[in-house]
């Protein structure tokens, strides 16, 4: 008798928690707690059929168990969908996030790549014009001839030899013999 009373007490009480819901806030906060305590109600009531059924043979306690029973995994399922729906509300939103992390990125490095252009342009104009003030500075300094080597002016050194300059801007120096 006292483990029918234990029984009924278990029942009760599981019956009191699927109908008002008092679980259900618990398994938003915590569903894999909640699939755990699931679990566990579903093995004690598994227990308590089988004590009921081996001391007790009438109808309507089985029926009021399985009813409660019925009661109970559909409180599991909808615990289940619950922490389905939040998972994929979840990805929905890190997949946004990422979306929006990779766009601006991309921007970043578009500016980023627009300003390395505008120093590279830079450089070469430097480049350019120092190239072209060495050329200036010793074409005034030395003497040009009239000769040409490769497409170059030959110019005619301070201690009289003859180099041109090359597509660096330094003097290239040809030598005497050929």
């Amino acid at each position: 008798m006292k483990s029918i009373n234990r029984f009924k007490k278990i029942t009760a009480a599981l019956a009191l928690i699927a109908t008002f819901g008092l679980g259900q806030s618990y398994a938003q906060t915590a569903p894999k707690k909640m699939e755990k305590e699931a679990k566990k109600t579903e093995q004690k009531v598994k227990e308590v059929k089988t004590k009921a059924s081996g001391t007790e043979t009438k109808a309507a306690p089985a029926k009021a168990l399985e009813k409660k029973d019925a009661v109970a995994k559909e409180k599991s399922t909808q615990a289940k969908k619950t922490t389905e729906t939040k998972a994929a509300q979840v990805e929905t939103k890190e997949k946004a996030v990422k979306k929006e992390a990779t766009k601006a990125a991309e921007i970043k490095t578009a500016q980023v790549e627009t300003k390395e252009k505008a120093v590279k342009k830079d450089v070469t104009k430097a480049q350019k014009q120092v190239s072209a003030v060495k050329k200036d500075a010793v074409a005034t300094a030395d003497k040009a001839t009239s000769e040409k080597y490769n497409g170059h002016t030959v110019y005619l050194g301070p201690k009289g030899g003859k180099y041109y300059i090359n597509g660096n801007g330094n003097k290239t120096y040809i030598s005497d013999k050929k």
